[in-house]
């Protein structure tokens, strides 16, 4: 599965599931991430690749934005394992402390 794949089937259920205000604030990192990952594979991310992406989007962030960020990235990645074969790059002990 692709990662636009991914973020189309997460977005789809949150539309049945949350607020608006909660799709509009994870549209702004999951936009960036399209744009960064869109046609690679899922299971091809790395824990390097999501901790590259999260230093580019987050440049003079505060330290909330930024845990904030990761924490949108998570639920994401967490969404797509329970509900598909996939292991998530978000799971390693070096972004927990982002």
């Amino acid at each position: 599965m692709k990662v636009s794949q991914g973020i189309h089937y997460w977005l789809e259920y949150h539309k049945l599931h949350s607020k608006k205000s909660t799709l509009k604030t994870y549209q702004s990192v999951l936009s960036k991430l399209t744009a960064h990952f869109g046609e690679r594979d899922l299971s091809s991310l790395t824990p390097e690749d999501v901790l590259s992406f999260l230093t580019d989007v987050n440049q003079g962030a505060k330290q909330l934005t930024k845990r904030t960020r990761y924490s949108q990235l998570t639920s994401l990645f967490n969404f797509v394992v329970q509900n598909r074969d996939f292991r998530s790059p978000c799971n390693t002990p070096i972004l927990q402390f982002i």
